[in-house]
């Protein structure tokens, strides 16, 4: 997925196109991570859950936006509850929200957008 970041420099906007930086080995869980962008403020994560894989609960200290290009799973939060996902979708998660991914039966890739808070 081809990335273009704008940014304003001495009162022009910029861009900057760049190819998907290699992916990372997967982790404990069988996901796979490329960053494609960061800054102070936060970051741009593109990730890959391939069909099979769950990723724990978990949360993050910041607001994230989670776009779900393509895929098919259940999102589960805190207490067995269950949101069943079909790409393209859109997340947004504030500061603290936990949340996990189970039944993924679709290889998944999202783009999740981290803004401290």
């Amino acid at each position: 997925m081809r990335t273009t970041i704008f940014s304003l420099n001495h009162g022009q906007v910029e861009f900057q196109v760049s190819a998907v930086p290699p992916w990372a080995d997967p982790d404990e869980f069988g996901q796979v991570a490329a960053q494609l962008h960061r800054s102070a403020n936060g970051t741009v994560t593109l990730y890959r859950i391939p069909a099979g894989c769950s990723v724990p609960i978990h949360s993050g200290p910041g607001y994230a936006l989670c776009q779900i290009v393509a895929g098919r799973g259940k999102l589960v939060l805190p207490g067995g509850r269950e949101v069943d996902y079909h790409g393209p979708e859109v997340f947004m998660f504030e500061p603290g929200a936990l949340h996990g991914w189970q039944e993924v039966i679709e290889d998944t890739l999202l783009t999740v957008c981290e803004v401290k808070a």
